[in-house]
This record gives C-alpha cells, structure tokens and sequence, in this order.
C-alpha cells in the first residue's frame, strides 16, 4: 500500500510540478537565447554630429560580463546640468541606434552615459538570457557612472525606452537618488511582457505555465526578478515622465501607461504624453524621429533640477 501511494505521489508530482516546470523553462530560455547586433541601416553615424563628442568606457555586470558604454556630450558645452543614463530597448542592439537623440540632450546641457546591455553589440554575454537583465544591468552602470571623478557629482536623471523603459522604473528600487525618470513605451514588470507574449502566441493556455515561469525567473534572478515599476515610484522621490502611443501592440497600454496614469495622474511628480495616432514607435513622427518630444524630455529635466 505504502509502495502505491509513492508511485501516485511521484506520477502527480511529475504531472503537477516538474513537466510544467521543465516546460516553462525551456520556452523561458529559448525565448531570449540569442544575442542582438543592431544591424548596418539602423546604425545611426557619429560623424553626422560633429558637435557630440563621445569617450568609451567599459564596466563589469552581474556575471562579470564586461559591458561597453559611451559617454557623449556636446563640445560647446561646459558646464553640464546632470548626467543621463540610457536604457536601450530590445532588438536594436545598443546605444548606436539612439544617437540623434543623445545629440538633442547633449545640446540642451546635458551629458549622456549609454550602454550596450549584455550580449548587445560590444558587451559580452553569450545571449541575454531574460528581461530582468536589462535593470541588473542598469543597476550596474548607474554604479559605475556614479564613480566618474569627471561628472563630479552631477544629478543623475534616467531614460529608457521600450525594454529600457521597463529598466529605469524597475532600476528606481536600487537607486532612488534618481532626480527624474523618462519611460517611454515601457511595462510595470517583466513577467508581464511574458505573459503578453504567451497569451498572444499560445492562447489562453499559457497561462497555465506562468507561475512557473515566474518561480524560474525567481530562482534565475532572486530578488531582482520581484521587482516593479510601480514599487520603484513609490519607494522614490524622482520626477517621472511616461510617454506610449495608443496603438502599441508590441507593449500595449495597459501594462504599463494605464496602470500608472490611474495611480499616478494626479500626483505633480508624474507628467503624462500620450499620443493617439502612434505605436510602438512612438519617438518617431512618421518616419522621422520627433525631435519636438525630445526637447520636451529635456525641458521635463530641466524642470525636474529646477524643484
């Protein structure tokens, strides 16, 4: 009798635990088993910036992965306002894609520190292996940028799009020192993207495999994988802009912008842009990047060095 209730204990354990454990880890791997190199076209020149000086500096991760980042700043500028940090997003690789934009900020006053997170471009890392490395790795540059004797102390201020936007929100829970924050098409947190994903491409059935999913990302990334964005704004006192576009499927609304405009729309702290007519992309008018947002970023710092 005693022999027949261990094989049904092992048969439900198996059935109930480890098959869907096994399952939820493969497709887990699978998912970010790959390394991003953002490719010729959406490589953006330095050279077409005469003016946007940059210096390479390198730093280690969590793993000991060496991560390359740039610090850029306009050569007319001498005095900065603060320090940005950029978060890139996922699937353009790093920094380089980003550089227009770093050459608005760097005008306005300010200079840029912009990285290539794990397994992008110049860092190292076989693969990224999953989206809480994107603020572990945040995490870690800010602690870098902060040991620059040439930025001597400046505010430190925040921007992040898409996978990076979800960065610097989550990033406020190990750094709330933050001056001000710009998300721009970002999420609450990483096992909501995940789940997203899952329903979209498997139906309502992946459901079934996300609480194990969310263990394995628990036990892959401890403390880091219980993170949130809506935790990081409440444990902080930093300035946050929020900017998406209605029609982003990639990120829709409501994992991030809805939820933090119920919170948050009438907290001065937090300025809101939304914009109807635009998706995922929404740093881009039509096919030009919008530089009028981004001076709209700027003046948000601005604004937020000002209190």
């Amino acid at each position: 009798m005693k022999k027949k209730i261990l094989i049904v204990a092992l048969v439900a354990f198996v059935l109930l635990f480890a098959a869907p454990f096994t399952a939820a880890i493969i497709i887990y791997e699978s998912s970010f088993d790959y390394r991003c190199e953002t490719s010729p076209e959406d490589r953006i020149d330095l050279a077409s910036y005469p003016d946007l000086e940059r210096s390479r500096h390198t730093f280690a991760s969590d793993k000991g992965q060496m991560l390359v980042g740039y610090l850029y700043r306009h050569s007319a500028v001498e005095s900065p306002k603060g320090i940005i940090v950029f978060s890139h997003g996922m699937g353009r690789g790093g920094q380089v894609g980003y550089i227009d934009i770093f050459s608005i900020l760097a005008e306005r006053g300010y200079y840029v520190f912009a990285y290539d997170a794990t397994a992008n471009d110049e860092s190292e890392g076989r693969v990224m292996g999953g989206l809480p490395q994107g603020y572990i790795d945040l995490d870690h540059a800010i602690d870098y940028v902060l040991t620059l004797d040439e930025l001597g102390g400046l505010p430190m201020l925040l921007m992040g799009y898409s996978w990076g936007a979800m960065s610097v929100a989550n990033v406020l829970n190990y750094h709330p020192e933050a001056v001000a924050v710009c998300s721009v098409a970002g999420w609450n947190r990483s096992l909501d993207l995940i789940a997203y994903f899952g329903e979209r491409y498997a139906g309502d059935s992946s459901g079934l495999l996300l609480p194990y999913a969310a263990l394995y990302e628990r036990l892959k990334y401890g403390d880091y994988a219980a993170s949130t964005a809506m935790d990081g704004f409440a444990g902080s006192d930093a300035n946050v802009m929020i900017i998406h576009g209605a029609l982003d499927t990639t990120v829709p609304p409501e994992y991030g912008y809805e939820s933090y405009y119920a919170e948050y729309s009438d907290d001065d702290r937090f300025s809101f842009v939304w914009h109807e007519d635009r998706d995922h992309a929404v740093l881009y008018d039509g096919e030009l990047r919008d530089a009028a947002l981004i001076h709209s970023v700027a003046d948000f710092f601005d604004s937020a060095l000002a209190v």
